[in-house]
């Protein structure tokens, strides 16, 4: 028989940071700090915890020592993301209608106002989350209201009624496991840190928001617009040097210009100048791992009148400056 007990008495046995929560105005602390609490039913738990104003990052590893039930009354106002890295955790959520049962490579974001969460933890198990807590209204003011998701979110969002991303569970994708890795071993200091840190969880939740919302819109697309939208999709997998306007790419696939900007992100999760951008970076990552092309030269090639334009670009979507991409091959 699984023992049943109250989140709460885990928190107040040793003092431990609570995952669902967001302090105003805290402070970035020690990355480095690792707490390691132990309960005598509940196993050993290793916390990593990052605070800032609107946000609370944590990385959790629990190694579970018999059967747990674990049951939360407090109400909670935050947003919840689970990226689940190891281990199997089954969660019912006061006011959802389907469990999430969360196993390694899955994610999904819930926010559950009414507390009454009750998660089943098997023995000796290992798990890790990747978690974050984010501020209702941060999160509210970020995420826009623009589309069937972020209209439905955003109307739960009034109302305080429960809500997940999506039904069920979503694949961590390899972008997504790469931002977590670059959170986990940022050693930046100091204000370089800390807004490194925080822009990667946005990022982060870009993704998933992107994730949550493709698949789900391509309904409302006609049969024969979407053949037009993959037509343009394949004509900019073979021309994504060019430059073109959203009216260019209008008459390429004859639709309206309302119907490009919105159904491509529907139907593909990204938007055309989204995926132009993506596929010139993926070119330029390709260019720059041949030790044969310069930063330099590969800037020219994608049409850039400056490399640093190139540089900054590319850092910002890939993370890191092309020079250490180039670096990297040249030492390998």
């Amino acid at each position: 028989m699984a023992t049943l007990i109250h989140s709460a008495d885990i928190l107040d046995f040793n003092p431990v940071p609570n995952p669902q929560s967001v302090i105003p105005g805290a402070r970035m602390n020690n990355r480095d700090d690792v707490m390691t609490r132990y309960h005598p039913k509940v196993g050993e738990m290793k916390f990593r915890s990052l605070l800032f104003p609107y946000m609370h990052v944590m990385n959790l590893h629990w190694t579970s020592q018999e059967d747990v039930v674990l049951y939360d009354s407090t109400p909670v106002d935050t947003i919840n993301i689970n990226f689940h890295m190891a281990g199997k955790l089954d969660t019912t959520f006061e006011g959802l209608s389907r469990d999430l049962n969360m196993r390694p490579g899955k994610h999904n974001l819930v926010f559950s106002p009414e507390g009454g969460d009750i998660n089943r933890v098997g023995a000796n198990e290992s798990l890790e989350m990747f978690h974050i807590s984010l501020d209702k209204a941060f999160f509210a003011n970020i995420i826009g209201c623009d589309d069937h998701w972020s209209e439905r979110v955003q109307k739960n969002l009034l109302y305080n009624r429960p809500f997940s991303g999506i039904t069920g569970t979503a694949d961590t994708t390899p972008r997504m496991q790469s931002i977590i890795r670059e959170v986990k071993q940022c050693r930046q200091t100091g204000a370089a840190g800390n807004l490194m840190i925080q822009s990667k969880i946005l990022e982060l939740l870009a993704l998933q928001v992107e994730q949550f919302r493709g698949p789900q819109q391509a309904d409302s697309i006609s049969a024969a617009d979407k053949d037009k939208l993959f037509q343009l999709k394949y004509f900019l997998d073979t021309h994504f040097l060019e430059e073109f306007s959203l009216a260019e790419l209008s008459r390429i696939c004859l639709l309206n210009e309302f119907k490009v900007k919105k159904g491509f992100r529907e139907l593909f999760g990204t938007t055309v100048f989204g995926y132009l951008r993506k596929l010139r970076m993926d070119y330029a990552e390709q260019l720059l791992l041949d030790a044969s092309r310069s930063v330099e030269e590969v800037s020219d090639l994608l049409g850039y009148e400056h490399a640093h334009h190139f540089s900054v670009a590319f850092k910002k979507y890939r993370g890191v400056n092309p020079s250490m991409i180039k670096n990297k091959r040249i030492v390998a």
